[in-house]
């Protein structure tokens, strides 16, 4: 018991010292835009879907979040600001149809802030396995130790860890089995999930997400408009987006911090690639036979929403 109190106590106190000095008065505008139509669109389309989009663990399907979310911040000392970036991800979220849940609601999209990521991420990842649902957590899904060991070395200025669980077609919340060898050779205490239109093209089961974990290092992330960073939080809480993936070739705020070092101007706020893209995830067939049907779903979505959509402000 003590040692979980010293614990919780260095977490806190470093989550104490997060300081807003990474808000900069500076407006941030967008580049210029790029305009590209037809066969090459859809050609960039399906490249910037394949990048990014990443299937929890072995069960080779897309997650998404079912119809509520609960976004909690940590660290951040002016209260404004928290509930900024709070109403931020609930406003994002509201575009795909998620709602976010009343104040007092147990938190789900767990928003760390701090100038000492690493070791918070570290505290998180080692000490705290059930959080990240390593080896602790019945029917929770993730990417497994090698993903967790590099969301713990990373020095990404955002860095999130995303944790989904299976269930049915329909959402039902599958128990933990109590599965049992029988004299017979079977297994006694299974539970058995039965669709009626399961087969070749939709599964009996999809994935939702359960909970998100995102550590915002203050420090790296200094010189960032509030507004800009709030929208790039929102998209990692949203979706599960591959960390390294290369998306220079797309307007999108997933850019933000390689168009900076860059020399770049990047995304001020959510690009209509960016809306175009969860329109997309959350549109998609959620029990569908694999993750690449699901990602031919979100690429059709976007080359349609980007043909029509009249050019974001």
């Amino acid at each position: 018991m003590r040692k979980m109190k010293i614990r919780n106590f260095v977490v806190a106190a470093a989550l104490a010292l997060a300081a807003p000095s990474w808000v900069s008065a500076q407006e941030t505008t967008g580049g210029d835009d790029i305009v590209v139509t037809g066969t090459r669109l859809q050609e960039i389309v399906r490249d910037f879907v394949g990048e990014v989009s990443v299937a929890p663990g072995s069960e080779n399907q897309l997650a998404r979040w079912d119809r509520r979310i609960c976004p909690g911040i940590i660290g951040l000392q002016n209260a404004q600001q928290a509930q900024y970036l709070v109403d931020r991800i609930a406003q994002r979220a509201q575009l795909v149809g998620i709602e976010a849940e009343r104040p007092g609601c147990r938190a789900n999209v767990v928003v760390f802030v701090t100038p000492d990521s690493d070791r918070i991420a570290r505290e998180i990842g080692q000490e705290y396995r059930q959080l990240v649902a390593y080896h602790s957590a019945a029917n929770a899904v993730t990417q497994g130790q090698g993903e967790l060991t590099r969301f713990m070395e990373t020095s990404r200025p955002v860095r999130w860890w995303h944790v989904s669980q299976t269930v049915t077609a329909d959402g039902q919340v599958l128990g933990e089995s109590n599965a049992r060898p029988t004299a017979s050779g079977g297994f006694a205490g299974v539970e058995v999930v039965r669709q009626p239109d399961a087969g070749r093209l939709r599964r009996s089961t999809r994935q939702d997400f359960s909970r998100v974990i995102i550590i915002v290092d203050a420090t790296r992330a200094a010189g960032v408009q509030f507004s800009t960073l709030a929208d790039y939080v929102a998209m990692a809480a949203l979706a599960q987006i591959a960390p390294d993936a290369d998306t220079s070739a797309a307007p999108t705020i997933l850019s933000l911090f390689s168009d900076r070092e860059a020399g770049r101007t990047p995304p001020a706020a959510l690009t209509d690639w960016d809306v175009a893209y969860l329109t997309g995830l959350y549109e998609a067939p959620r029990a569908a036979r694999n993750s690449q049907a699901q990602e031919g779903a979100i690429a059709r979505t976007m080359s349609e929403e980007l043909t029509t959509a009249p050019a974001n402000p």
